[in-house]
């Protein structure tokens, strides 16, 4: 599967710096001239829109994300799209009516349930949760302390791996509970991306999915 990165530049380094560790996946650098409805979109660019299975965007320019949208659909119309940047209910509507498009609150919201409308249609989104989207870790537990975390499904900006072990060999319980809540808040990218009014709610979420996924995944001795 080939996954493509879609950015003006200043976002997305980091993902695609972390599904490449899984996937075939290229961060792309989007050319574009023109603003509004007269946005165009470099010819070169357009015509690599061809060879990926699933795009994920990180445009902030909410014209150029919608064109963007409009060509991958016109283009390639067996590839599906992530949208990881917008702003709006009634802007999401408008994505999501192109058939092969989702615009997640939180990209570590994603998983099977959210996406269960379209994972018939577009198989490659199972190869891809099987990796990246909502937190799946093992950890083992030795005398109720971290002894070893296993990363089933990683957040796909890293947060979950790199905010999980630093608590190897702290003792489980509410504390260390809501510390990784409010660590993974550090290596969330939800409040950079200014398109998103409620910056702090989003990384506040983050906290609470991790949180949730260590519940799940604890394996006492």
């Amino acid at each position: 599967m080939k996954i493509g990165i879609l950015s003006e530049g200043k976002y997305g380094e980091r993902v695609h710096k972390v599904i490449g560790k899984k996937f075939n996946c290229d961060f792309i650098k989007v050319k574009y001239s023109g603003e509004f409805d007269d946005i165009k979109i470099d010819k070169d660019i357009l015509e690599k829109l061809e060879d990926y299975d699933l795009f994920i965007t990180y445009t902030t320019n909410p014209d150029l994300t919608y064109e963007l949208v409009r060509q991958i659909r016109k283009i390639n119309k067996n590839a599906f799209v992530i949208v990881g940047a917008w702003k709006g209910g009634g802007f999401k509507k408008q994505l999501e009516g192109f058939g092969n498009v989702f615009c997640p609150n939180l990209m570590c919201e994603i998983d099977e349930s959210v996406l269960k409308n379209y994972l018939d249609e577009f198989p490659q989104l199972n190869k891809f949760l099987r990796y990246f989207g909502r937190p799946k870790v093992k950890i083992i537990l030795e005398n109720n302390k971290i002894k070893d975390i296993e990363i089933l499904r990683e957040a796909p900006c890293g947060s979950t791996s790199e905010t999980l072990k630093e608590f190897i060999g702290k003792e489980i319980n509410e504390k260390t509970l809501k510390n990784i809540g409010l660590r993974v808040q550090h290596f969330c990218r939800a409040s950079k991306i200014r398109l998103f009014v409620d910056n702090e709610c989003k990384k506040i979420k983050a906290g609470e999915i991790i949180v949730q996924s260590v519940k799940e995944g604890l394996i006492k001795d």
